[in-house]
């Protein structure tokens, strides 16, 4: 049989048979996926690229449209690329420039085919402080910034603290790249710490040292300080300034040099006047006048005879149910001419209310002041003085002891007392007040008070065998010798 066959089916069985010349039986592709890739700088990373009936294709890596590799042959020159595992791409010794957009490409039949890779490269943090020296000066009362600049990948957490102390604002760790300090003053002096952290390697650390400028300020101080050759007194002024002043001391008016018995000191920011031997005519103003840059500022305190406060120092549970016995110590220059005690039952209405009770006659603050109801009554009494010499158990010829029995006390009750003493320049500030307990029964029964010494009888009893006695003794105070 002959076939006749048109022209039109001729050719399109010819171009059957061409393409199946030309077109393989299958396609290659990938086995593996386009990733997103982490690595730290200075690590290496392999980037996977496999492929499946590759025949005769060709794979390539490229990067920002540059070819890496073709087939396998590296192309780019640099000693840290390499194939292996048949196509996938290691990288050693990573740059931050290696980040970027990876494609691993097939070369085959029409157009080709790809898969494509992120790779970010992770950096540890760095931090530097602004300015660079990490020094930062200026003036009191200047609203300042302090800065750090932090780089890596991720973007670094910055964090603040303060060396050895908290931040201004009181915390210890603030978050943020800046801390802002309004009305700087001397106390925001230091060492500032900015660390900046990502997670990757180590945190990282700068310091930023902030001096404050400022004129001197100054604090000052008195001491006795009883000697074997007599009494001494301190003066001392502790004097903050930037830069570091210039200090003179004065006697009211007359600027002072050092003599035998007048000698002048330095100790750190403590400057310290020191008058051997004192006597009567070295009482007077004292002052310290430091002087720097940016001004001039001065402290004066009185060095007098004035007693200086009581201090007690019996325990202050005593040891019986209605009667307590006080004893204090006062150093004073002179000889004590007077005491005044004060006392009360304690209250928890009173408060810290206690300071005004003998301003009028002392011209200092001293306790009793009111609460919103009614004036709180204290109890005043006066003791006499038998024997006003320095207490032979102290031997310094400055220290005074004083004792006083308080009798018909309320059982299981607090009492508060107040001490002043006055020699012949005055009155001394008032004691702090000191708060003591009557016992519900005698800690001991055959314990007595004895009745030598000095008391008081409490208006809260009314025991007739004790306030008969009472009447029988003179209201004094003994000076322990």
């Amino acid at each position: 049989m002959t076939w006749t066959l048109s022209l039109p089916l001729l050719l399109l069985l010819n171009g059957c048979c061409c393409m199946a010349r030309d077109v393989p039986m299958s396609a290659p592709y990938f086995t593996t996926d386009g990733n997103t890739y982490k690595a730290q700088v200075g690590n290496s990373i392999q980037l996977l690229c496999q492929v499946e009936n590759l025949g005769e294709s060709n794979i390539i890596w490229k990067e920002s449209n540059r070819i890496i590799t073709a087939g396998t042959m590296i192309i780019r020159k640099d000693s840290r690329l390499h194939l292996e595992n048949g196509y996938n791409l290691r990288i050693d010794n990573l740059k931050e420039s290696d980040s970027g957009e990876y494609v691993c490409e097939i070369e085959t039949y029409g157009s080709p085919i790809h898969q494509t890779s992120q790779l970010e490269i992770l950096v540890p943090p760095s931090v530097q402080p602004l300015p660079q020296d990490g020094k930062f000066v200026v003036r009191k009362g200047s609203t300042i910034t302090l800065e750090c600049e932090a780089k890596g990948n991720p973007p670094p957490k910055i964090t603040w603290q303060r060396a050895n102390n908290v931040l201004p604002s009181g915390d210890k760790f603030v978050d943020g790249n800046s801390v802002v300090i309004q009305e700087v003053s001397r106390h925001h002096s230091g060492i500032y710490i900015c660390s900046a952290d990502n997670e990757v390697g180590n945190p990282a650390r700068a310091e930023i040292d902030l001096k404050v400028l400022y004129q001197p300020e100054i604090e000052v101080q008195q001491e006795w300080l009883p000697t074997g050759e007599g009494i001494e007194a301190e003066v001392s002024c502790n004097i903050h300034a930037e830069p570091v002043p210039e200090v003179k001391w004065y006697k009211d008016t007359m600027l002072l040099d050092p003599t035998n018995n007048r000698h002048m000191e330095t100790y750190g920011n403590r400057y310290v006047l020191l008058l051997k031997n004192v006597r009567e005519t070295d009482f007077g103003n004292y002052s310290c006048m430091a002087d720097n840059s940016l001004g001039r500022s001065r402290g004066s305190i009185e060095v007098s005879g004035r007693p200086h406060a009581a201090k007690i120092i019996t325990p202050r549970l005593g040891s019986f149910k209605d009667q307590y016995n006080l004893t204090w110590t006062v150093n004073s220059f002179l000889p004590i001419e007077e005491y005044r005690i004060l006392y009360r039952v304690n209250s928890p209405h009173y408060g810290n209310d206690a300071y005004q009770f003998a301003s009028t006659k002392t011209g200092r603050s001293s306790p009793g002041f009111y609460n919103n109801k009614q004036p709180i009554e204290w109890t005043n009494i006066i003791p006499t003085i038998d024997n006003p010499q320095p207490s032979s158990q102290y031997r310094n010829r400055f220290t005074y002891t004083g004792n006083f029995v308080f009798y018909g006390l309320t059982p299981s009750t607090e009492y508060e007392v107040i001490i002043q003493s006055r020699n012949k320049e005055g009155w001394s500030d008032a004691s702090d007040i000191f708060r003591f307990s009557t016992r519900d029964r005698d800690y001991n029964p055959l314990e007595l008070a004895s009745h030598d010494q000095q008391g008081f009888f409490s208006s809260a009893s009314t025991i007739t065998t004790v306030l008969s006695s009472i009447l029988m003794t003179s209201l004094a105070i003994s000076i322990l010798a």
